[in-house]
């Protein structure tokens, strides 16, 4: 068979045209390729740019939101500090009410003392004048025999309850001082107490009112004793038992004879044997010597108390100083007035005994410290506010001086043990 050579080139022909039409094919995928890759760049950066977009509308909205508490922070500092200046306006003027509350009572006390005072002189006066006409009508009578007709009394003055006015005025200052530091410390911003804290303010609320010293009490005598103005003279001397055999000072009851050389020490030991110790209305402890029918209150226990109670409002008192939080100061103020109140049952319980006549203070040192002195100082305890820094400075200052005097009279320890066995042994 023969080679045609148009066949071969026929044949080149077929597979060049078959390359290109691959090559077409090839560039064709090349630039589908492309297209997709750029469409998809487009798409991925359409994407991005609604999410930059979305990110900085959503940050708009924050920083609004932002703008918009800061405003309102700043309005509610500038409303909180507008109620704080007028609740530290009006907790200074309760403050100043009650100051002039307080001074009102004593003034209302003093008013008092001399309303009666002028009763007294009125009834002394009616006296006088009855004595005088009585008189008259008797010379008339046998001078000259008229009978005169006495001109009838005068209806007596309706006599002022002072007992019944300070338990008023002890009442208002109670509900102030418990309602007015609680309604100041809500309008403060303090946080609502603890249960605690509730438990000592109910406390304080429900307090029983204390004993009110009657009128006749608080209208005798100065309001304060002091030491200075105590009677001056020399301190009793003990009383000698007589010698045996002799005839005087016999009576009834036999005396026993006391042995005038014992020692400090023992005259101390013997009298311990009579001591006992009692609570005052829960109020601390009262020491007191007792044989038989006879008691005596001890005046250095006594006095011991009383340190102790004013050391504790000194420190109190300089804590309260320190003391920025109304709602702290509050519960110092109460702490100082229990205090104030413990003392207060403590001489209220000597003094009721010695005005009974069942108790008796020293007969050797009753210019320094008597059932009178301690009336006086019960009714500055019932009538004063120790949350009152100068008027608890006032009392600790009064006291100071009672001790001292004290102090300076048994400093002879053993006449003094002397003249105490001596009474409780023979009375």
């Amino acid at each position: 068979m023969d080679n045609d050579p148009n066949i071969f080139r026929d044949s080149s022909q077929v597979i060049q045209e078959v390359e290109d039409q691959l090559e077409r094919i090839l560039q064709k995928k090349f630039r589908d390729v492309d297209s997709d890759l750029v469409e998809r760049i487009n798409r991925e950066k359409e994407a991005a740019r609604k999410r930059k977009e979305e990110i900085e509308r959503d940050f708009e909205k924050e920083k609004t939101a932002l703008t918009e508490y800061r405003v309102m922070v700043r309005d509610f500092e500038e409303q909180r500090a507008g109620l704080l200046n007028e609740a530290r306006d009006r907790f200074q003027k309760v403050l100043k009410f009650q100051a002039e509350i307080e001074s009102l009572a004593k003034s209302t006390v003093d008013e008092i003392k001399r309303v009666n005072d002028i009763q007294e002189r009125l009834e002394a006066l009616r006296a006088k004048t009855a004595e005088r006409a009585a008189f008259l009508k008797n010379d008339l009578h046998e001078r000259f025999g008229i009978v005169a007709e006495v001109m009838e009394e005068e209806p007596k003055p309706l006599s002022l309850d002072l007992d019944e006015e300070l338990e008023k005025l002890r009442k208002i200052k109670e509900l102030l001082a418990v309602e007015s530091a609680a309604a100041s410390l809500g309008r403060l911003g303090v946080p609502p107490a603890d249960e605690e804290d509730l438990a000592v303010m109910d406390a304080a609320a429900g307090k029983s009112i204390p004993d009110i010293p009657g009128l006749q009490d608080l209208i005798a005598g100065p309001a304060f004793p002091r030491a200075s103005e105590a009677p001056a003279g020399p301190a009793p001397a003990p009383v000698e038992a007589p010698p045996s055999g002799s005839s005087e000072g016999a009576g009834p009851a036999p005396r026993t004879e006391l042995r005038q050389d014992l020692s400090e020490d023992e005259l101390a030991a013997d009298l311990e044997n009579y001591r006992h110790i009692e609570p005052a209305n829960g109020s601390g402890e009262i020491h007191y010597f007792q044989k038989d029918d006879i008691v005596i209150a001890d005046p250095e226990k006594l006095l011991a108390a009383v340190d102790r109670t004013l050391e504790e409002g000194q420190r109190l008192s300089v804590k309260l100083g320190l003391t920025e939080s109304p709602k702290d100061q509050f519960f110092i103020k109460q702490e100082l007035i229990n205090w104030q109140e413990g003392l207060r049952a403590l001489f209220l319980r000597v003094v009721k005994m010695c005005e009974k006549n069942a108790w008796t203070l020293p007969r050797y040192t009753e210019d320094i410290i008597s059932a009178q002195i301690l009336r006086r100082l019960l009714e500055r305890l019932s009538m004063e506010n120790w949350s009152n820094l100068e008027e608890f400075a006032a009392f600790a200052s009064g006291i100071a001086e009672i001790r001292k005097a004290f102090q300076a009279r048994i400093e002879a320890r053993v006449p003094y043990l002397q003249a105490l066995r001596q009474e409780l042994e023979q009375g």
